[in-house]
């Protein structure tokens, strides 16, 4: 391998800088594609965790989402009234997140890796999405399952909505909770082929996320 190397080293030096460029992209494109992909990734995650707001009450993204969702909208202002928090502090609608992981190229999509960045740093509560984006990053086990004592009120409120997701070892895992029937779900055009709530195995708010569900299926 070494000498491989050194092979290597020794055929590019003899190029001219355009030749050298042409020749390093054509043979190794895939592995700095990888490389940078995971420096992507890595400074997300580094750039989420260090901004985490101290004040975050909650924080829903809401994935392929085109309707108005922000502060100044319905939608927030109901639910802010409805959750009537008594402390002082933010509740965050993140709609800046586009991807289909029904295709394979889609888990190199910056929003997906700002996504999963957002999700391990402990920033992000809980998904709404589409049910290909769910069992995807079920995949990946960022999601808990409902099933943990953590999620206890939401496995036992809403066993007749939880949607499985299968192991490669043959275990079903409940992952995620079907709200498309929700009327504010429905009121909305962006999930008209189903929406799925699913809770972050990272964050320390579930109770907060089932306020959330309960707000959406009431």
């Amino acid at each position: 391998m070494k000498k491989r190397l050194q092979t290597e080293k020794e055929k590019i030096q003899e190029m001219e800088t355009k030749q050298a460029a042409e020749y390093i992209w054509t043979y190794y494109k895939i592995p700095i594609v990888g490389i940078l992909v995971f420096l992507f990734l890595l400074v997300y995650f580094i750039h989420a965790f260090l901004n985490r707001p101290e004040d975050t009450l909650l924080h829903i993204t809401f994935i392929n989402c085109y309707d108005d969702i922000s502060e100044t909208s319905g939608f927030y202002k109901e639910f802010e009234t409805y959750a009537a928090f008594q402390e002082k502090g933010t509740i965050t609608f993140d709609a800046n997140a586009f991807f289909n992981l029904e295709n394979q190229k889609d888990y190199s999509n910056t929003y997906f890796q700002k996504t999963v960045a957002y999700l391990e740093a402990g920033t992000t509560d809980a998904l709404v999405c589409q049910k290909a984006n769910l069992m995807g990053i079920a995949k990946g086990k960022r999601v808990l399952n409902l099933e943990d004592a953590l999620a206890k009120e939401i496995y036992q409120k809403y066993q007749d909505r939880l949607v499985y997701y299968t192991t490669e070892e043959g275990e079903e895992i409940p992952v995620g909770v079907d709200i498309s029937d929700s009327p504010l779900i429905k009121n909305m055009n962006s999930y008209k082929d189903g929406c799925y709530v699913c809770v972050s195995a990272y964050t320390n708010r579930v109770e907060r996320v089932k306020m959330f569900l309960d707000y959406l299926l009431a």
